[in-house]
């Protein structure tokens, strides 16, 4: 059976490949219909084409990721030994023990998922940076939260602008751990994890001449 599509249908169906009838085909009235500009779409294309690209970016995220889960996974083990050896609780509560196991198990959370990128970074595995990116999302929604309540109640400029910019470096963060995610699955389908891993170029040689000596 033969389907009948108008002129119009087809070209705009075209409208990807051919900027001037996409513009025509775009549906001005809408809400979002400035997304769809052709100034948008050229760098909504540019984004997409770096993304997809990953090999010449690879190396700069994933000195980033390594560096940076480094840097967490010492610091969460640290703030987990501490809340182990330290029985004081501050402020008042009306169960300290409850407040201490609850705060071992945010800790304990924390070193695990940065344990987890840590690992990631080391064996190239983009899909151990998911449970950082869940847990980091769900931080941020509180802290949007909290900060929306904070702000319906009028708190002070000072502690307003401190909010917006921790919230902004919060989104900057998970975005680029999120892009070397990407960029690790492209790398993958494109090379072998063990040519990915380019930290061994420096710890092998450093482990041979430990062995010699």
């Amino acid at each position: 059976m033969i389907k009948l599509m108008s002129v119009k249908y087809r070209l705009c169906s075209l409208g990807s490949s051919y900027e001037v009838i996409e513009d025509a085909c775009r549906d001005r009235s809408g809400f979002f219909s400035l997304l769809e500009s052709r100034k948008f779409r050229i760098v909504r294309r540019c984004f997409a084409k770096y993304l997809s690209e990953g090999i010449p970016s690879y190396p700069i995220y994933y000195w980033f990721v390594l560096i940076f889960s480094l840097y967490g996974a010492i610091h969460s083990l640290s703030q987990f030994r501490r809340s182990i050896l330290t029985n004081k609780v501050d402020g008042s509560f009306e169960n300290p023990k409850n407040k201490r196991r609850l705060r071992m198990a945010g800790a304990f959370i924390q070193a695990n998922i940065w344990m987890h990128l840590l690992y990631a970074a080391l064996l190239v595995s983009p899909h151990h940076m998911a449970p950082w990116l869940f847990v980091h999302l769900g931080i941020l929604a509180c802290k949007l939260t909290a900060a929306t309540i904070k702000g319906h109640f009028r708190c002070q400029g000072d502690l307003r602008t401190r909010t917006t910019i921790n919230a902004i470096v919060y989104v900057l963060v998970i975005g680029l751990v999120y892009l070397a995610m990407r960029s690790f699955t492209t790398a993958l389908a494109r090379d072998v994890p063990e040519n990915l891993r380019l930290c061994l170029k420096f710890i092998n040689p450093l482990l041979k001449y430990v062995r010699g000596h």
